[in-house]
């Protein structure tokens, strides 16, 4: 069953549709009466509409106080529920074939910037959003800059989603104290490989069908 959603920002007069498994006639249509608009998905944004403004040089600062950074992008309505502020990483060891962003795969097209930076641009829009989204490239590639990120996140009460190429399953068998509190502190994971031939009607947030929306992931552990 075809499913549409509409979603008005007031402030800014922008309309973000939201489709599965819709008709292509029905998408013309929706077209001749909105105007000719921009595609967005999950992990890419309205090219027009992201912002990212860090010093370039990193001196004295911990490893683990510091994650390399492709980008971050605000207003985001498909990545996750609500507005969402993101913070993309850069670097992928899983590189999944098809791949809408394979920009990300390499840590060199990203900057190494301090975590403290990054929770300020957060913070600094924190008024316009309604939670914060990490992705990727893949974030579990960088476990211990990802576990001070969030917990820097939650410290300040953002609802915060995460995106892993890696499922859950895979996670937990690492057996690792960092990647068990980062789940722990993860109000909504989605997991699983981008799969190009699963995209089409993909549902709600994902690229692909066989990733899963998994609600406070940690209680999900195997005991």
């Amino acid at each position: 069953m075809a499913e549409i959603v509409f979603i008005l920002e007031p402030d800014t007069g922008r309309v973000t549709v939201e489709s599965s498994q819709t008709d292509s006639k029905i998408a013309k249509e929706i077209s001749k009466d909105l105007g000719r608009g921009t595609v967005i998905n999950c992990a890419r944004p309205n090219a027009a509409n992201f912002a990212q403004s860090f010093a370039e040089e990193q001196t004295q600062i911990s490893p683990t106080e510091q994650i390399y950074l492709y980008r971050i992008y605000h207003h985001s309505t498909v990545d996750g529920p609500g507005r969402r502020s993101v913070i993309q990483f850069a670097g992928c060891s899983i590189r999944c074939s098809g791949c809408y962003i394979p920009e990300t795969h390499l840590r060199e097209n990203g900057r190494l910037v301090s975590i403290a930076e990054i929770i300020v641009e957060i913070e600094k829009r924190s008024g316009e959003h309604d939670g914060v989204t990490i992705l990727g490239g893949e974030p579990f590639d960088q476990t211990e800059g990802l576990e001070v990120l969030v917990k820097e996140l939650k410290i300040r009460g953002f609802h915060l989603t995460i995106y892993t190429g890696f499922t859950l399953e895979s996670l937990l068998t690492r057996n690792s104290e960092s990647v068990n509190r980062i789940l722990s502190l993860t109000d909504l994971l989605i997991d699983g490989a981008f799969d190009r031939t699963l995209a089409k009607n993909a549902g709600e947030y994902r690229g692909s069908s066989n990733q899963r929306l998994i609600y406070y992931p940690v209680t999900r552990r195997k005991k």
